[in-house]
């Protein structure tokens, strides 16, 4: 392996894996004082930050996209109307998937757990069942 696919492999791990310099080293074999350099020259920390901020970003739309459909869903029941069936299979799809986004936006900030609120999985059947008329197996 040369030493430009250590630093690709490299920043890989740290960046995207989130693994400490000392795991990369060891595993890639290459010393601290080579890996705090890249990690400076190379803007390993930018990186990770706009890599973590991304995905926090698509969690909140995620939610956010969710919670429109479940209006509209919401206001077509009240009025009487009936929701096109790609809607209500595209908020299940979501919903089947919240636990997870929240689940990683919760790792995002562990301090603020208590204060967040958000679609558990016992809302998710609730909804599930009360509006989408949706039983369990």
């Amino acid at each position: 392996m040369t030493k430009l696919d250590k630093l690709k492999q490299a920043e890989h791990m740290y960046v995207y894996d989130k693994q400490p310099l000392d795991v990369i080293g060891t595993k890639l074999d290459l010393s601290r004082r080579t890996l705090f350099y890249w990690k400076k020259e190379y803007d390993w920390d930018k990186k990770r930050f706009k890599v973590e901020y991304t995905k926090y970003c698509f969690s909140e739309e995620l939610l956010d996209f969710a919670r429109k459909i479940m209006n509209k869903i919401s206001a077509d029941i009240d009025n009487n109307k009936k929701t096109p069936p790609p809607e209500i299979y595209s908020l299940i799809n979501i919903l089947k998937n919240i636990p997870l986004v929240k689940q990683y936006t919760d790792s995002l900030q562990p301090e603020q757990k208590s204060e967040k609120k958000g679609l558990t999985p016992d809302i998710i059947h609730q909804i599930e069942r009360e509006i989408l008329g949706m039983e369990h197996i």
